[in-house]
């Protein structure tokens, strides 16, 4: 079983007995569910009893079968190469298109039903917790075709859409470049390690970097290109077919936020592009630059002691960046390092990218990451183990009720990843140097969330745009990457120097499950930092608040949250006014801090 961990409290082995005899059920069961269903005919007044009972069963299946895709997920993520773990993947998918054939017939049961039959069904003591998903659900149920054509579509999104995401996980995780260096052998190293390769001292270590991975993704540029469009143009046919007005209507609802919401969260991020931009331009002075490189963005401060942090160095960091603030998340992190629940370690086949990985059955998380010893990737471990707690911190709840949106998912993450950058920040034992370092960590979020993340929001949105009309071409993806990052990120970046390239990199693109799965990293940031701030002025007394919000996340819209948590209107521009406020902050600190290594000139 590869990677680093613990795979065992899921199945004692892969396509085991256990496995199989799960497995097997569970297909059994998606289709007499489907079958009950069927019989019962739309919701109504004299059937509701019926209704409430087969939904909780549905509910349960469902449980089970994010339980089986968490396990194959976390599998073929960590060996891209095994050709029985990404077979298993696959058929696994076909079979949870049985189950969206389930909630095809529950939305037309819903769709066609009266007001008054659907306020019975959610006054079932059984339901009563399950209003908002239910409710979600009656209103998905707008934008549907014929429940014959949404069975098609469920059939076909195993052999097409998902299909895409699944090539590009397989021509990505086993992709390889060779890193060209001046003076130095080259070698052959894996796709996935371009991210810390980015994070490295040295500029000509960091421009082969890029060079050589850019010329991998260039070499696979006619299958990721066909990915995108094959993704991108399959969502536009089914928009069409089901009444969707605008492709980004999936993605709010997604989100559970509106689109005054998204457009007041983008606006700030715009308004106050200068704050992370002047934070480009004091960098490019500190690295003897006119201006920065796109490869040049993670790179650290050119500082001695830029040591590498080993695992068990960085496990005893992060224990104790918890444990000053926050005990509880530090006995569940302690939890998560004991029982084995995170694979670190680089090695080929292995999938880019970090993700957290639920299973509602066993009421534990896997943690995938590739570790090479930065302090980004210690950050990447916090943040993981964030979403681990979020889902801990649930883990006693009905299943509909733990549906949280991305939007607020990344709440838990980013609190946990600020907890461990502030624990450095204001260690008094800590040098100079270190200091500098944690608050080049923070500006450097700033420029992520507040300018990379829209950037590629903006790039999105063109390609959807142009899509409609038709496929788009390489040269043409190019183009749009390079438009979308001049917008973002002004003049501070060498016009010559940016990454035509960064959309055949970036995962985030190839994602079938939820469309512009971009924007809701800048949501959960800026949001986290309001309540990061919140919980350092109130200290441990707000943790009980947090809490609260934690565990609402998915029995609310992310604006009623907010409202009934903390109080405050995310349509409106304050709030992420303020957030970005607390970037601003750092700002001077980070320039007084490197002025006095750097000196103010810095060439």
């Amino acid at each position: 079983m590869p990677g680093n961990w613990d795979m065992t409290p899921y199945f004692d082995a892969f396509d085991g007995d256990a496995y199989r005899s799960f497995r097997d059920r569970l297909k059994e069961d998606f289709s007499s569910l489907h079958r009950e269903i069927d019989q019962l005919g739309d919701l109504a007044l004299d059937n509701v009893e019926a209704w409430a009972e087969v939904l909780l069963r549905v509910e349960q299946v469902a449980a089970r079968a994010t339980h089986l895709g968490s396990y194959l997920g976390c599998l073929s993520a960590a060996d891209t190469r095994n050709e029985a773990i990404q077979s298993e993947s696959s058929a696994a998918s076909a079979a949870r298109s049985e189950l969206e054939k389930i909630f095809i017939l529950i939305r037309a049961g819903f769709g066609e039903a009266d007001e008054e039959s659907f306020a019975a069904l959610l006054a079932c003591e059984a339901l009563t917790d399950a209003t908002h998903f239910l409710t979600r659900l009656r209103t998905s149920a707008r934008w549907r075709m014929d429940t014959e054509l949404e069975d098609l579509a469920a059939d076909l999104n195993v052999d097409a859409l998902s299909a895409w995401g699944r090539l590009y996980g397989q021509v990505s995780g086993g992709l390889e470049f060779d890193l060209e260096i001046a003076g130095q052998e080259p070698r052959r190293v894996p796709v996935s390690t371009t991210r810390s390769l980015l994070e490295d001292p040295e500029p000509e270590v960091r421009r082969a970097a890029l060079r050589g991975a850019n010329a991998a993704w260039e070499g696979i540029a006619d299958v990721t290109t066909a990915c995108l469009n094959g993704i991108s143009g399959i969502r536009h046919t089914l928009y069409r077919r089901r009444g969707v007005p605008h492709f980004l209507d999936p993605a709010l609802f997604d989100a559970s936020i509106s689109q005054k919401t998204l457009h007041a969260m983008l606006d700030a991020a715009s308004d106050r592009s200068d704050v992370p931009q002047r934070y480009l331009r004091r960098k490019a002075q500190i690295l003897g630059r006119d201006k920065l490189g796109f490869q040049d963005l993670m790179a650290p401060l050119p500082l001695k002691d830029a040591a590498r942090i080993p695992w068990d160095s960085a496990r005893d960091r992060i224990l104790d960046a918890f444990g000053r603030f926050y005990p509880a998340l530090a006995d569940f992190a302690e939890r998560a390092f004991e029982k084995r629940w995170i694979d670190y370690e680089p090695r080929t086949g292995k999938r880019p990218g970090g993700f957290c990985s639920s299973s509602p059955v066993v009421g534990e998380s896997r943690v995938f990451l590739t570790y090479n010893e930065t302090l980004g990737d210690l950050g990447t471990v916090a943040h993981e183990l964030g979403h681990a707690f979020h889902s801990w911190l649930m883990r006693d709840m009905r299943w509909w009720s733990r549906r949280y949106p991305m939007t607020l998912a990344e709440t838990a993450s980013t609190f946990a990843e600020q907890l461990v950058i502030d624990a450095v920040a204001n260690d008094p034992d800590a040098s100079p140097e270190q200091r500098a370092v944690v608050l080049e960590s923070r500006m450097q979020d700033g420029s992520t969330f507040l300018l990379n993340i829209p950037m590629r929001f903006h790039f999105e949105q063109a390609l959807y745009e142009e899509r409609l009309h038709g496929e788009v071409s390489v040269s043409r993806l190019k183009e749009l990457m390079l438009d979308a990052q001049r917008r973002c990120y002004g003049d501070c970046l060498a016009d010559d120097e940016l990454d035509p390239w960064f959309w055949a990199s970036k995962l985030h693109f190839y994602i079938t499950g939820l469309s512009f799965y971009n924007f809701p990293y800048t949501f959960g940031y800026l949001f986290s930092m309001g309540i990061f701030a919140r919980a350092k002025q109130e200290g441990p007394d707000f943790l009980q608040r947090y809490e609260r919000l934690l565990r609402l996340t998915g029995s609310d819209s992310a604006e009623d949250v907010a409202q009934r948590c903390l109080g405050v209107d995310l349509e409106q521009p304050d709030f992420w006014h303020a957030s970005i406020d607390l970037i601003e902050r750092d700002l001077p600190d980070f320039e007084a801090s490197t002025d006095a290594l750097f000196g103010s000139g810095s060439r």
